[in-house]
């Protein structure tokens, strides 16, 4: 079993890297005896400000349950990022085709799974090896992030996967729809919902602690500080209800990367002194963050992003209680966040719209918040993201598990 993957082994800063942890978790649950794992992480130093010795080393805790190997990938940036441009996927994927080359020659038989972007333009690379099956499992695209180049690129890459039988994750029901829109046949697609394990609870006690203006009450919003987060929206949409007289609690607004600030970020400190609102913008990524959504002065959670391919942060909000969540109806957000019954919706890139639901989050009866909190839990319930990466195993490498091999 090989797993290639860009975050969730030297450090763990982005939800996809919180996904990619849950995965190999499963992954090694599911493993038959004698089943060897094959990591094939993106390379980072101690040196770079993405690198996480405690994320580092609780991955070789976990890992140590089965036998395994670690093979890190160059992508040409010296160890330094998770990442990168264009030139540094091509790198990598030319790394990893090496690896697996030789894997393929070793091993007669086996699974690989590569995870996201990076590893789009693996596919064409790769010679089919006999007895092996090919997952491809991307957690965005390059629509997602308008970058025409990458997405160029990117379409050729999943043509070269489906060419050589691979078989393509669909994260969500957005993304299934966007795949097949590129091309790929809906045969080859495999829904592997996104969802929660056990692990991916983030108690209170690890969470950063809060701003003196955010102790009577706050609103949180956060993610990676990327234009299509639609933080922006959010500030406008506070300033909106400003005007009308409307109150809102402190915005904790943790717009965050590894190391900063970077340009988009002093922009969106410069919006907020514009706009004169109360806000404390966080830069700096912190693993706790999510630990924030069980604090008892939580009053919403906005996700007001202008695409979305699945929406983690709902899925988090949901399993920790804390209704009152107020999201875009951007691509795989629609499919949690459901208008009256889960939390509270409004068009992507819609200020207006986002004012008027934030504002019937913070003004709703607990009644209705307790029937929302109902619907959140049992909605988050149904995506044990272990059973699922377990049932995707078995399906692709009966082989390899220990729930198939253990069935009469």
């Amino acid at each position: 079993m090989a797993v290639a993957l860009h975050d969730g082994y030297f450090g763990t800063g982005t939800g996809a890297g919180r996904s990619n942890r849950a995965l190999l978790d499963a992954v090694v649950g599911a493993l038959a005896p004698g089943i060897g794992l094959v990591l094939l992480p993106v390379l980072l130093l101690p040196g770079s400000p993405e690198y996480d010795r405690a994320a580092h080393q609780a991955a070789h805790g976990r890992l140590a349950a089965v036998p395994y190997q670690v093979i890190p990938l160059d992508n040409g940036t010296g160890g330094m990022r998770r990442f990168g441009d264009l030139v540094a996927f091509q790198r990598l994927n030319q790394h990893a085709a090496a690896v697996l080359h030789e894997l393929a020659a070793r091993h007669q038989q086996g699974l690989l799974i590569a995870i996201d972007q990076p590893f789009a333009g693996l596919g064409p690379l790769l010679e089919p090896p006999v007895g092996w099956r090919l997952l491809y499992l991307p957690r965005s695209c390059a629509d997602h992030h308008a970058d025409a180049e990458r997405a160029a690129w990117e379409e050729q890459g999943l043509a070269g996967w489906t060419q050589r039988g691979a078989v393509i994750g669909a994260i969500s029901a957005h993304m299934r729809a966007l795949l097949v829109g590129k091309g790929v046949p809906a045969a080859q697609i495999l829904d592997v919902p996104g969802g929660l394990a056990a692990a991916d609870r983030v108690p209170l006690d690890a969470a950063p602690p809060l701003p003196a203006e955010a102790r009577n009450g706050f609103v949180l919003a956060m993610g990676r500080a990327q234009p299509y987060k639609g933080f922006e929206d959010l500030l406008d949409a506070l300033a909106r209800l400003t005007r009308r007289g409307v109150r809102a609690p402190h915005l904790l607004l943790a717009a965050v990367t590894d190391a900063g600030p970077t340009a988009y970020q002093r922009h969106l400190r410069e919006h907020v002194a514009e706009l004169g609102l109360d806000v404390t913008l966080w830069t700096r990524f912190h693993p706790g963050l999510p630990g924030l959504l069980h604090h008892p002065r939580l009053r919403a959670v906005v996700v007001p992003s202008r695409a979305e391919p699945l929406g983690r942060i709902p899925l988090e909000a949901f399993a920790a209680g804390a209704a009152r969540v107020v999201a875009t109806t951007a691509g795989g957000l629609a499919e949690t966040v459901i208008e009256g019954t889960t939390g509270y919706t409004a068009p992507p890139n819609d200020p207006q719209a986002l004012a008027d639901a934030v504002l019937r989050a913070l003004t709703a009866p607990p009644e209705q918040v307790e029937r929302l909190r109902a619907a959140g839990a049992a909605l988050v319930a149904t995506r044990d993201y272990t059973r699922c990466i377990t049932g995707v195993l078995t399906a692709l490498a009966p082989w390899a598990t220990a729930a198939a091999a253990t069935k009469p």
